[in-house]
């Protein structure tokens, strides 16, 4: 129970962030069934900043239309208001919260990079499971850690120290209400419910941490268990990470099935992610800190899991290692299988044009050497795509001793059998 002193201490801080006023109108009317799309876009144009954005938004690649969106009418009739309200709230949290403030005491583009990750992550789960709107899924994600910067502006820098302080922790909530008397997650709801934000969006950021726990899970809605597992899947997180244990996989593991996702959904946005993040953040104007630190970042984080995942590994009975290592050969065929199918299909449709050409006459092969070519590039491709396959069919790590120590995947003949029948 958060005293009323922490209570009146985290209120304050409403004064000092105070939202702009084209969101206050924008989150006004954008409900009302008598609002038309002039009169949302009427509020937007009063505001420049927000107008640019929107416009962005609306042509980046998280909406697939790049460059076809030219006016905020446009805009709000063919993303719909929903979609709106969510950017524009998106780009207002940002304005107020974003700002450079040394007293913070800990790296803000760390932990925007961190927010917009789980942001996007989310919008693509929810779109996985037919969650909408999905842009409140996005919305969620952004300031579902909005607590951290609450208790840094409350605490000042022994805020930042605390982070510094928690190393490898699996016990953050109650280290910080044991400090501080208040947990972030409480400090933002406390703040939102000040602000009127909508209860869905207050949940996810009261229970964002806690909503893997069974008791809780029951009385959660979709929104706040899809950005949980953003949240916990996340490559670029603001708080120290702890050891992973096989608790926290099991939590993972349900949280995925009572979603219905798999971990090729998880692969595919990850992949997705990973490839838009930095556009998607220049799209909302968002400072997430220079590339090469954000993959210095990842580097580092892909090491601690790997000693993570080797030590887990080392401690489980058989039984759990077979199933362990399962999950992680998933998670690797289901990466490397979006990518190269995408490559795959790009070399294809070349070829395929290419033959095309041959046989208008439109490319001159009188020898048949190009014809000769694309049959090879069609072939090597089928081999490709049979290594998929059988990859994915795998049962356990089922490999043999290569040259001095190493070893490799056993899977010659089964592949023989699959391209045999391929080209029958």
């Amino acid at each position: 129970m958060t005293s009323d002193s922490v209570r009146d201490k985290i209120l304050s801080v409403s004064e000092l962030y105070t939202l702009p006023q084209t969101l206050v109108e924008v989150l006004r009317v954008a409900d009302a069934p008598e609002t038309s799309a002039y009169d949302l876009s009427r509020i937007i144009l009063r505001d420049a900043p927000v107008t640019a954005r929107l416009l962005k938004m609306a042509n980046s690649a998280m909406y697939g239309r790049s460059g076809k969106i030219n006016t905020v009418h446009q805009a709000v009739v063919l993303l719909g208001f929903r979609s709106v309200k969510s950017v524009v709230l998106s780009t207002a949290v940002y304005d107020v919260f974003g700002k450079d403030d040394r007293s913070i005491g800990f790296d803000l583009g760390q932990f925007w990079l961190h927010s917009l990750e789980c942001a996007t992550t989310s919008q693509l789960f929810a779109a996985k499971v037919s969650h909408q709107p999905q842009e409140e899924a996005f919305v969620a994600g952004l300031i579902h850690d909005i607590g951290m910067l609450v208790m840094a502006r409350v605490f000042g820098e022994g805020y930042g120290k605390f982070i510094d302080e928690q190393g490898q922790s699996n016990e953050w909530m109650d280290a910080e209400v044991e400090r501080f008397g208040v947990d972030h997650a409480t400090a933002g709801g406390i703040l939102l419910r000040h602000w009127s934000f909508p209860d869905m969006l207050v949940e996810v950021v009261e229970k964002h941490h806690t909503a893997f726990d069974p008791e809780v899970a029951s009385q959660t809605g979709t929104l706040t268990q899809i950005v949980s597992l953003a949240d916990r899947i996340a490559h670029h997180a603001i708080e120290p990470h702890g050891t992973i244990t096989t608790n926290q996989i099991a939590d993972k593991r349900r949280a995925m099935k009572d979603l219905g996702l798999n971990s090729v959904d998880l692969a595919s946005v990850d992949a997705w992610v990973s490839g838009n993040l930095a556009s998607v953040a220049a799209h909302l104007d968002i400072e997430i800190g220079p590339s090469s630190e954000i993959i210095a970042r990842a580097n580092k984080r892909l090491y601690e899991l790997y000693l993570e995942m080797e030590a887990l590994v080392i401690s489980a009975t058989k039984d759990q290692k077979e199933e362990i290592a399962r999950e992680i050969l998933d998670a690797i065929c289901a990466t490397f299988s979006h990518h190269i199918n995408n490559a795959s299909t790009t070399i294809m449709g070349h070829s395929e044009l290419v033959e095309l050409g041959v046989t208008r006459g439109k490319f001159p092969d009188a020898e048949g050497t190009l014809a000769n070519s694309m049959k090879s590039i069609q072939d090597a491709v089928a081999v490709i795509s049979a290594v998929l396959a059988e990859l994915k069919s795998l049962a356990y790590f089922d490999v043999v001793p290569y040259h001095d120590r190493a070893k490799i995947l056993d899977i010659d003949e089964r592949l023989k059998e699959r391209l045999a029948h391929q080209r029958l």
